[in-house]
């Protein structure tokens, strides 16, 4: 496999662009009515099908919902991703077995959150749903107790953010496989708030979600609606940063039934900003562009105060899911702006861009020392200003994508190896 430094190896950006786009278009249309009918792709445009099913996280549910095959190499991954998934979830299933027990051994309350609640409700067929981390929320109090059990489970301490500290195995291996993988380390993340930066703006959703009088060991969240809630929060921070996956909002359809008209009521609550959850409007669009008719009529009320709560610019923004995700190849340059709420704060943003702090310099330093794919890029090390005067030349290529890409070029499957 050639190295992610550059786009060598690869069609002109233009032509990965439009496979991109064509991929994920169909592949997000699949899953909301499967056709009968094999796309005529060219063999680039199957490999770059394999990346936006790996960045999207939807190989294994693929798997299960196409009504086609496509040539062999195709077949062969989706098999093969599927097999590999049903794995991964019994190490998730046993990871968080032996977390809830040594929680509840030690009198700890933590919220087991987004994938492994999603998880304990059975909302997907075995290995469908991947996983690449568990998410763990914490009283304050008792972060210090937290961390001990999580390094007490087998994990080191990876890096720590504003949001979480990172945990990974002592064990884990040092190259990883394309898309879901037994072998693949299962990181953990310890929370003591849940909050996102929109863009600037944080939104903080904790209050709602682990309870005061919450039992030892590894609990639910208090409703659907709080699980929801969790859900839009996380899928807008991932659409203001241009990130989002497609599993993200595909699980925002398979909980949506569940809800009804109080918990929709809930989940769409004034969170710490005192405001209709307006931040849940994008991904919400989002949701009924990819998937019509999935949110029920029960919903509109609360949708509705919570677009009227939105910014100017965010309530006339239309949403795209190539355009909002990793499958724009180009990196954008001000991802958040549109969620701005105000000229000073549109302005604040893109200086922060520019200029960013001593904290966040430190943090994106330790993020890069630890990120294999960004650890091999040479644009990862550019200064700010370096980097914004090669937008000036056109924007350059995303490093998670252009990795995504080499490894779907470069994959076999174990039966063809």
């Amino acid at each position: 496999m050639r190295s992610v430094k550059d786009a060598g190896g690869l069609p002109p950006a233009p032509q990965v662009q439009a496979a991109l786009r064509c991929t994920t278009d169909r592949l997000a249309a699949e899953l909301a009515a499967p056709g009968h009918g094999a796309p005529e792709w060219s063999d680039f445009e199957w490999r770059a099908a394999m990346a936006v099913a790996v960045m999207h996280g939807v190989s294994a549910l693929l798997a299960g919902r196409l009504r086609w095959q496509g040539p062999p190499a195709w077949a062969a991954f989706l098999t093969e991703q599927a097999e590999q998934g049903r794995l991964r979830e019994q190490r998730v299933r046993d990871l968080l077995a032996r977390l809830d027990a040594e929680a509840r051994r030690t009198g700890l309350p933590l919220l087991a959150m987004k994938g492994s609640a999603l998880l304990q409700l059975g909302l997907y067929a075995p290995g469908e749903r991947p996983m690449s981390d568990v998410d763990l929320l914490a009283h304050p109090a008792d972060a210090a107790a937290a961390d001990r059990l999580i390094l007490s489970s087998g994990y080191r301490l990876d890096v720590i953010q504003h949001r979480h500290r990172a945990y990974e195995p002592l064990d884990q291996p040092a190259d990883r496989a394309f898309g879901e993988h037994e072998a693949n380390p299962i990181k953990i993340e310890l929370h003591d708030a849940v909050r996102e930066a929109l863009p600037l703006h944080e939104v903080d959703i904790t209050a709602s979600l682990l309870q005061p009088a919450a039992r030892p060991g590894l609990n639910p969240y208090p409703s659907p609606a709080a699980l929801m809630r969790h859900l839009l929060l996380h899928a807008a921070g991932n659409v203001c940063n241009r990130c989002v996956r497609l599993i993200q909002l595909h699980d925002i359809t398979r909980l949506a039934t569940r809800l009804d008209a109080s918990q929709w009521d809930e989940a769409l609550a004034p969170a710490s900003d005192g405001r209709a959850a307006w931040w849940a409007v994008p991904p919400l669009r989002l949701v009924q562009t990819l998937f019509p008719g999935c949110l029920p009529e029960v919903a509109n009320a609360a949708l509705a105060r919570a677009t009227a709560a939105c910014p100017p610019w965010l309530r006339l923004a239309g949403f795209d899911l190539v355009e909002t995700s990793l499958s724009r190849l180009a990196i954008p340059m001000l991802p958040g702006i549109v969620w701005s709420r105000r000229p000073a704060e549109a302005l604040g943003f893109a200086w922060q861009r520019l200029r960013p702090g001593r904290e966040g310099r430190l943090l994106t330093a330790e993020v890069l020392s630890r990120q294999h794919y960004l650890a091999d890029s040479a644009w990862s090390y550019r200064p700010r200003w370096l980097k914004a005067l090669r937008f000036l030349l056109g924007a350059p290529p995303r490093v998670q994508t252009l990795y995504s890409l080499h490894r779907a070029l470069a994959y076999r499957s174990s039966s063809s190896a």
